[in-house]
């Protein structure tokens, strides 16, 4: 099973529209790429695990839940994201295909060390763009063969169709 664990706020850092979002209100900009990373998971079906710093708060606890299929996970105070994600790497198995989202070069160099794939925050960026833009294309194709196929017009015969054309104009039927 193909696994993606993304370092959050890496990435909400290094993607403008979470950038300028996190200046704002940076819960909305986690929530953002939750769903963000949803979708991509949905339509990739990989398994994706995220992961937030919270280690500079003082009342922070570290947890997990999963938000509309991505394991999300805060480190807590007592570590960090970059640890979280360290463990994460070393209790892979074998037979998963694991990549590591972040331009952090330190957690990169650790990951490649085991022989783990990384991609950087906007490699990953323009990964989830192409597959947006691949659903919208199919989408975009299927809804317009969907309205063809729905036209009475586009199933009648050019004779009737010239008729009820005449007809809606308000001219006398020809004979």
């Amino acid at each position: 099973m193909e696994r993606l664990i993304v370092d959050g706020y890496n990435i909400i850092f290094a993607w403008p529209e979470l950038s300028a979002l996190k200046d704002v209100n940076l819960q909305d900009a986690r929530e953002v790429l939750i769903a963000t990373l949803a979708d991509y998971a949905a339509m990739t079906r990989q398994k994706v695990t995220v992961v937030f710093d919270s280690h500079r708060r003082p009342d922070a606890e570290a947890s997990e839940q999963t938000v509309s299929g991505v394991q999300v996970v805060y480190s807590g105070r007592k570590t960090s994201a970059d640890h979280v994600i360290e463990r994460l790497l070393f209790e892979a198995k074998a037979s998963d295909e694991v990549t590591v989202a972040t331009s952090d070069a330190l957690q990169r160099d650790l990951a490649l060390g085991r022989q783990i794939k990384t991609v950087s925050a906007l490699t990953l960026k323009g990964q989830v763009d192409a597959v947006f833009a691949r659903r919208n294309q199919q989408m975009g194709d299927n809804r317009a063969r969907s309205d063809i196929a729905r036209r009475l017009e586009d199933r009648l015969d050019p004779k009737t169709r010239e008729r009820l054309d005449r007809m809606r104009r308000g001219e006398p039927p020809e004979k």
